[in-house]
């Protein structure tokens, strides 16, 4: 089964640059760009399917790290489980397009399908890129307030998807896959560069948006958002972990090389924004922006893949709608709790012990080519149109061991999920793994907020701040008027020192004021935006 999927994406990769290829079957209509701003060409369809290499190391003659990866959403509408899922290719039930008038778009405008494709937009693009001139707004495609489309970092993919059109189910399950109600829409971007980690972490990082809109006219309970990965640096030795500390699901390898005589690389992705719910004593982020009364869910479950062709109940892959249930919630496949061997207790996350120090439940035996994993954040509800957003960052690490990858691939997560939505989105400021070694391994003896740097700025800056215990933290910016106009930093924080983006593109030139709260501590700053 694997080879002829690789066949098929090396297909894929090698016809990256073309666009539209529409079979003479409507209903089997694919196709797919690549994002190349950086050093990881990610190869996006619009099927919901992604596949990663890594252009500028020497992990073998194909530099893959990720052999395919793609959303889940799992919930139940009047008590009967829904499944939106791709896996393998053996495994999807994703079709291009949009819901419209509770039809998948395939099925009830197949004269459209060109526009239900993957677009890409650049820096610097105008009404010559067709994709730009073609900006499907009228989908639900981001646009600033001009009405341009939106890039975020310095390349963006965007398309869409859903879970309606009964055609498009593939499984290899003993029961079929149920249509569900869900349209997906995917922001895939980058920034450019081709440094290696010690220069500029964001030429080694790709950033993934999913927008999950409940089409149907029923509420849906009991919902999780999930992503899967088949992570494929080496294909006996992609041992799965998970760090809920750092949101962090990854692969990795205890080998100081390779087969092909490099080092192996810690592949990971981390939850920088789950879905929200209702809190009256928090804010959250939700597509970009910050909203009261609610916070982001974390990971909730956490499933390590050793291969498609498990069939153990602990690190199999998903083989029904019960299974995708159970494992949602934190269970075993069969419904059981999961108990953790080291110390005796019920556990949602396998493999979280620490592979640097040995401590805890860890992963040691040999995985084959379909190891990976998924991972879950919930349960909330939706009614009948609500969305839910995530962002996911992909972050692989390369050391000079195995465990150094790991210990690099904790470093650029510490540092980006530092770092503000805009700063992540709409930021310039490269970041190197030392700055991680300057700012998050000193224990400040004091608290303090420093002047922002540049100042006068436009339109970035940077603000650092230190507190010398863990604290509930507050940075918030104020206009001169006393209106809050920002909220950069609403979290419990460990003792460290900080630096926090802000990008004030749509304020003002004038006087602004940022004000760090971190317990008894309250220290107010001003700063000159100049445009």
């Amino acid at each position: 089964m694997k080879l002829a999927i690789s066949v098929i994406f090396l297909w894929m990769t090698s016809l990256s640059s073309l666009h539209s290829q529409v079979s003479e079957n409507w209903k089997t209509f694919f196709d797919f760009d690549s994002l190349n701003a950086n050093n990881l060409q990610t190869v996006v369809s619009n099927q919901g399917s992604i596949r990663s290499r890594w252009i500028s190391l020497p992990l073998g003659t194909s530099n893959q790290i990720i052999y395919d990866q793609g959303p889940w959403f799992i919930g139940k509408i009047n008590g009967e489980p829904i499944l939106s899922i791709v896996q393998w290719f053996s495994c999807w039930n994703y079709s291009p397009g949009p819901i419209i008038q509770n039809q998948a778009a395939m099925l009830i405008n197949p004269e459209d399908s060109l526009r239900y494709r993957v677009y890409k937009i650049s820096k610097g693009d105008d009404q010559t890129n067709p994709d730009y001139a073609e900006w499907p707004t009228d989908f639900g495609a981001p646009i600033y307030e001009n009405g341009n489309p939106l890039i975020k970092g310095d390349q963006t993919l965007w398309t869409l998807f859903n879970s309606l059109d009964s055609t498009a189910i593939q499984t290899n399950w003993n029961e079929p896959l149920k249509t569900s109600p869900i349209e997906i829409h995917e922001t895939i971007f980058s920034r450019n560069g081709n440094e290696n980690d010690f220069i500029d972490i964001f030429s080694n990082v790709v950033f993934m948006e999913y927008e999950f809109i409940n089409k149907s006219t029923y509420q849906i309970d009991s919902a999780f958002i999930g992503f899967w990965s088949d992570i494929d640096f080496r294909a006996l030795e992609n041992r799965p972990a998970v760090d809920t500390l750092r949101q962090l699901g990854y692969c990795w390898s205890e080998e100081d090389t390779t087969f092909e005589g490099t080092h192996p690389p810690a592949i990971g992705y981390s939850m920088l924004y789950g879905p929200i719910v209702q809190d009256p004593n928090s804010n959250a982020v939700f597509k970009g922006k910050v909203v009261n009364g609610f916070k982001n869910l974390k990971l909730n479950s956490f499933r390590g893949i050793a291969d498609d062709s498990h069939i153990d109940s602990l690190t199999g892959k998903v083989r029904s709608m019960m299974d995708a249930q159970n494992l949602a919630r934190g269970l075993t496949s069969n419904g059981y709790p999961i108990i953790n061997p080291t110390n005796n207790l019920a556990t949602k996350f396998p493999f979280s012990g620490d592979p640097l120090t040995g401590e805890g439940w860890i992963y040691n035996t040999w995985t084959s080519g379909g190891a990976g994993f998924v991972f879950f954040s919930g349960p909330f509800n939706m009614a009948p149109n609500d969305t839910q957003w995530v962002m996911i960052a992909l972050i692989p690490a390369y050391g000079n061991t195995g465990l150094n990858s790991i210990e690099i691939l904790r470093e650029k997560t510490d540092l980006i999920r530092s770092l503000s939505y805009d700063s992540l989105a709409y930021g310039s400021i490269s970041y190197s793994i030392t700055d991680i070694d300057e700012n998050f391994n000193i224990i400040p003896e004091n608290f303090s907020l420093s002047q922002n740097y540049p100042n006068p700025f436009n339109p970035s800056t940077s603000i650092q701040y230190a507190i010398s215990s863990t604290q509930c933290v507050t940075l918030k910016v104020y206009d001169v008027l006393g209106n809050e106009v920002a909220t950069l930093v609403n979290e419990y924080k460990p003792a460290g020192m900080y630096n926090v983006q802000f990008t004030m593109n749509n304020l003002a030139s004038g006087i602004y004021f940022y004000r760090l709260q971190a317990g008894s501590f309250v220290q107010t700053m001003k700063m000159v935006l100049i445009k």
